[in-house]
């Protein structure tokens, strides 16, 4: 209901031009919308997880409206150097994606090369290196394509188990408490992965083929620096463990590799999954981090802490009316329900496996 009264409003703004007004204020030249995007779907993930990837014809509309609405779209770096010394420009935006998906290589970095828009990507960098699908996102999406399928598999489950909404979540459950608890790596996640696809009739080598859910290599990673993508930190495993020694291990770790793949040092911080906590603030000045970025939803100004951004996440449920309101700003002003808490099964105080 709030929603739909909230769109109602929206609509009217712009028809009156609201929008435009706010688009012009000082108000929203001392503001930076930072945009946060997550995969574009190579084949179904969109449906899958609607709230995670977006269909590739959306992100290019997306991108297109930018280029309407003229704004001032600006290197990462950029835009929080002048945030902070108050000489932004107007409508002032950067562009970030988390994680590094096979899929921005594919599909979004030829958009933003096509329309000369800077982009920062925040890499983890484990799986970039051990190229293969992650294995967490990987369980969940056998399960979703096995939808109303009784899954028997004694390897895996104590019985077997009926594949809907409930099915699935608690088969995700057990099989990732398998793997934790028998201290799986890389390579042996991999071999429970295809086994389960196996189980279900799913053709894994064909999703491997595709790349879905899958990183960069690091290969890929130096082609898209090359371009002018600007490539920043994630952690190695997407975790941030709460003691401090593991917690810069996991920086240390990703600094190394996104190291390897550009000629300079990465200085800025996403946190995995927007997870963050109080101490995380000191580790990361410690590890000479300058900036970090959140889930948390809002525009940035010079009044936020440096390791605290908001960011708006686009997602396919995100209508176009939505997406210019918080361009312009005026949606940063509408009341908001509050996100669900963030998973912790990112914070893991225990040294990591290979």
């Amino acid at each position: 209901m709030l929603r739909s009264v909230k769109l109602l409003g929206l609509r009217l703004a712009g028809t009156v031009g609201i929008n435009g007004f706010f688009l012009e204020s000082h108000w929203r030249q001392r503001r930076l919308l930072i945009l946060c995007y997550h995969g574009l779907a190579l084949e179904d993930e969109d449906k899958w997880r609607p709230e995670v990837f977006i269909p590739a014809d959306l992100f290019r509309a997306r991108m297109e409206r930018l280029r309407d609405l003229d704004v001032a779209v600006l290197p990462f770096s950029e835009a929080i150097q002048r945030l902070y010394d108050g000489s932004l420009p107007k409508r002032a935006v950067a562009i970030t994606f988390d994680d590094g998906g096979h899929d921005f290589y594919r599909l979004a970095y030829p958009v933003l090369r096509e329309y000369s828009f800077p982009a920062t990507v925040y890499l983890t960098t484990y799986y970039s290196v051990f190229n293969r699908p992650v294995f967490d996102l990987m369980v969940t999406y056998l399960l979703w394509k096995a939808s109303g399928r009784t899954l028997d598999c004694p390897e895996f489950l104590a019985r077997p188990v009926l594949l809907d909404e409930r099915g699935r979540t608690a088969a995700e459950l057990e099989i990732k408490a398998k793997v934790r608890g028998n201290g799986y790596n890389g390579p042996a996640k991999d071999r429970v992965l295809a086994a389960l696809a196996a189980a279900l009739s799913i053709d894994y080598e064909r999703i491997c083929a595709k790349r879905l859910l899958q990183l960069m290599t690091l290969s890929e990673v130096k082609e898209i620096v090359a371009g002018g993508i600007d490539v920043q930190l994630h952690t190695h495993r997407h975790r941030v463990p709460r003691m401090r020694h593991l917690f810069l291990k996991e920086i240390e770790e990703n600094r190394k590799w996104i190291e390897a793949a550009q000629a300079r040092t990465p200085v800025h911080f996403c946190y995995p999954c927007g997870f963050h906590s109080p101490e995380f603030l000191g580790f990361l000045e410690s590890a000479a981090v300058e900036s970090a970025t959140t889930c948390a939803l809002g525009l940035a100004t010079k009044t936020d802490n440096r390791f605290l951004l908001p960011r708006l996440l686009d997602t396919s449920t995100l209508t176009t009316v939505e997406f210019e309101a918080w361009v312009s700003g005026m949606a940063s002003l509408l009341p908001r329900r509050r996100h669900p808490p963030l998973p912790e099964s990112i914070l893991q105080d225990v040294a990591p496996t290979s």
